[in-house]
C-alpha cells in the first residue's frame, strides 16, 4: 500500500477505466458494511476482502492485540491516520483502485482499537477527488459534521487536519472554480485588447495635444568672447567672474492656451545619489531645535563656511541651511519677452512686451506648511570662493524657488518648475529668454536648458504610457484571434479524455 506523508496521495495517471472500478470497489465495502481490519505492516484501516473474510489475518490480529500497543491514554486518541490505499489489480494491469481509510487508535474495550472507515458508495463518483460541487469526500463526512478528525500520517503532537492552511495547501477551500472554455478566452483577450487600445487611443490623443518648446543655453559662450567656449573655460569662466548674460529665443509653432508652464532642464545631474540625499537637515530647515552633533553626522563637510569652524565669520561661520543639497541650490535667473507676429522677424525693439512669470505658487502647499519653517539663512552661499549655488534673502519658507529644488529628482535628467504664465501665446511668436547663467554644469558635462510647456490631464508631452496600452492592446488582439484560428483548424471537445498523454500513448479512443 501507498501511505501519504501530508495526506491524500492522489495518482498521476488514470483512466475511465480506473474510476469504474473504484465505484465498483465502493459498492462492494457499503455493501460488507462497517467492518475493517488494521494492517500490522503499514497500520492502516483497509475494507474488507475476500482474503480477511477466510480468516487469514485472524492470528495477526490476535497478536497485536496482545502486544499492548493498542492500550494507549486518551491522550493518544489523536494519533490517529489518515490513508490512501491503492490495491492493484491481479492481473497487473495499469492503475488501481483507491479506498480513503482512517484510524483512532486509544483505548477502548474488545480489540483495544477505535478504528473509522469512510465508505465509497455507489454514486459518490470521484471518491477522493472533488465533485460538481468541488467537494471531496474527506469534505462531506468531516467538514461541518463536528467529527473529529485525526491528523495525516506523519504529523505528530496532535496537529490537526482540518486547519484552513492545509485546506489551502490541498486547495479544499470554498472557492469559484469556473471552467474555461475556448470562446471564453477568446473574447476576454480580444475584449481585453479592445479596452486597452481605447485608452491608449485616449492616452496619445491626451499628449498630441500639449505644446511644449525648448532650447539649450548652456551651449552658449559669454557674449563678449571671440570663439566658441569649451566646458573648462566656461568653468573658469563662471569661478572667475560669477557668471555671464545669454538670450535664447523659443518660435511658438501652436498655440498655447494657458496656463503655461516654465520648467529649466538639467542633464547629469545625480540627485539620487545616495550621499546627497542624506546631506540635509530637515530639522534645521523646520526651524526645531537640533544638536550640533547631529548636523555634523547630516551635513559635513558643508556645515562651516570652508569646512571647519572660523570665529572670522558670524556664527563662527556655520552655514544654514548646510548640507549638499542646499549648497548646491540652482542660482540661474529667466526674464521672459514676448515678440508678436512679424516683430520676431526683425529687430524691433518697441514690438516686444515682457511676459509676467507667477511664481508665488510653485512648491508643494505641504512643503510650506510643514517642512519649512520661518528660518533665516547664515553664511549660506554669500562668499564666492566657497559658493556652490544661490543664496535666499527670505525666510526659508517664503523661497518658493529654494523648496522646489529641494524636492529631489529619482533621474539624472529633469525639469524643475520655474513659474507659471497666464496669457496666451500664439504660433509665429517668438519669446526672448535672457538668461544670468551662473549655476556650473560644466564640470560634470550636465546641460542646461529653458522650456514652455501646456499640459493635458496626463501632464506634459510624453507618448510611452500611449504606446505601451496600444502596443499590449494590439498583442491581446492578435493572440486572442490567433487562439480562435487554431480552435477552428483542430477542434476538440469539452473534457475530450483522447488528449491526456496517458491516452494518447495508449491508444484510447476519444468518450466525448
Amino acid at each position: 500500500s501507498l501511505e501519504s506523508e501530508r495526506g491524500f496521495w492522489l495518482p498521476r495517471k488514470r483512466s475511465v477505466a480506473f474510476f469504474a472500478r473504484q465505484r465498483k470497489f465502493g459498492a462492494r465495502a457499503s455493501a460488507r458494511g462497517r467492518d475493517g481490519r488494521t494492517d500490522g505492516r503499514t497500520g492502516a484501516v483497509v475494507f474488507p476482502n475476500p482474503r480477511e473474510e477466510r480468516g487469514e489475518y485472524a492470528s495477526r490480529d490476535r497478536a497485536q492485540s496482545m502486544s499492548g500497543e493498542a492500550n494507549k491514554s486518551d491522550d493518544d486518541n489523536m494519533s490517529g491516520k489518515i490513508h490512501v490505499e491503492e490495491i492493484t489489480t491481479s492481473n497487473g494491469g495499469r492503475g488501481g483502485v483507491h479506498a480513503l481509510n482512517i484510524e483512532m487508535a486509544g483505548a477502548g474495550e474488545g480489540n483495544g482499537e477505535q478504528e473509522r472507515k469512510i465508505d465509497v458508495a455507489e454514486g459518490e463518483e470521484g471518491a477522493i477527488y472533488p465533485d460538481k460541487d468541488g467537494k471531496t469526500l474527506f469534505d462531506r463526512h468531516y467538514l461541518g459534521t463536528g467529527k473529529p478528525v485525526p491528523p495525516y500520517v506523519g504529523l505528530q503532537n496532535r496537529v490537526s487536519a482540518v486547519t484552513w492552511v492545509e485546506l489551502f495547501a490541498m486547495q479544499q477551500l470554498p472557492a469559484w472554480r469556473p471552467v474555461i472554455t475556448p470562446a471564453q478566452v477568446v473574447l476576454t483577450l480580444v475584449g481585453m485588447g479592445v479596452a486597452m487600445l481605447a485608452i491608449g487611443i485616449g492616452c496619445t490623443v491626451s499628449t498630441m495635444g500639449v505644446v511644449q518648446v525648448s532650447e539649450n543655453y548652456s551651449q552658449l559662450s559669454p557674449p563678449q568672447s571671440q570663439t566658441v567656449f569649451t566646458n573648462d573655460q566656461k568653468s573658469r569662466y563662471l569661478r572667475e567672474n560669477g557668471g555671464y548674460n545669454v538670450t535664447v529665443d523659443l518660435r511658438i509653432e501652436k498655440d498655447m492656451e494657458p496656463p503655461i508652464y516654465a520648467y529649466y532642464e538639467l542633464t547629469n545631474f545625480f540627485q539620487n545619489n545616495r550621499r546627497y540625499v542624506r546631506s540635509v537637515s530637515p530639522q534645521q530647515l523646520a526651524g526645531l531645535p537640533t544638536s550640533l552633533d547631529n548636523l555634523k553626522l547630516l551635513c559635513e563637510p558643508m556645515l562651516y563656511v570652508g569646512g571647519a569652524l572660523n570665529d572670522s565669520y558670524p556664527e563662527d561661520g556655520q552655514i544654514s541651511p548646510c548640507g549638499l543639497q542646499a549648497w548646491s541650490y540652482f542660482n540661474d535667473t529667466f526674464s521672459f519677452t514676448r515678440l508678436e507676429g512679424a516683430a520676431a522677424a526683425g529687430p524691433e525693439e518697441g514690438a516686444a512686451t515682457a511676459i509676467n512669470v507667477d511664481d508665488s505658487q510653485i512648491s508643494w502647499p505641504t512643503d510650506k506648511s510643514f517642512l519649512y519653517g520661518n528660518v533665516t539663512a547664515e553664511n549660506f552661499n554669500v562668499y564666492p570662493e566657497y559658493r556652490g549655488g544661490g543664496t535666499v534673502a527670505k525666510p526659508l519658507n517664503q523661497e518658493q524657488h529654494f523648496m522646489v529644488w529641494m524636492r529631489l529628482s529619482a533621474k539624472p535628467n529633469f525639469w524643475k518648475l520655474w513659474g507659471v504664465i497666464d496669457q496666451k501665446l500664439f504660433a509665429g511668436d517668438v519669446v526672448r529668454v535672457s538668461v544670468l547663467n551662473q549655476f556650473n554644469t560644466y564640470d560634470f558635462n550636465g546641460k542646461k536648458s529653458i522650456v514652455l510647456s501646456t499640459n493635458s490631464w496626463l501632464g506634459n508631452k510624453n507618448y510611452f504610457l500611449g504606446a505601451l496600452y496600444l502596443a499590449v492592446g494590439g498583442l491581446f488582439i492578435i493572440v486572442g484571434l490567433l487562439f480562435q484560428i487554431a480552435y477552428w483548424f483542430k477542434p476538440r471537445g469539452f473534457a475530450d479524455e483522447m488528449h491526456l498523454s496517458w491516452n494518447r500513448n495508449s491508444g484510447v479512443t476519444s468518450t466525448s
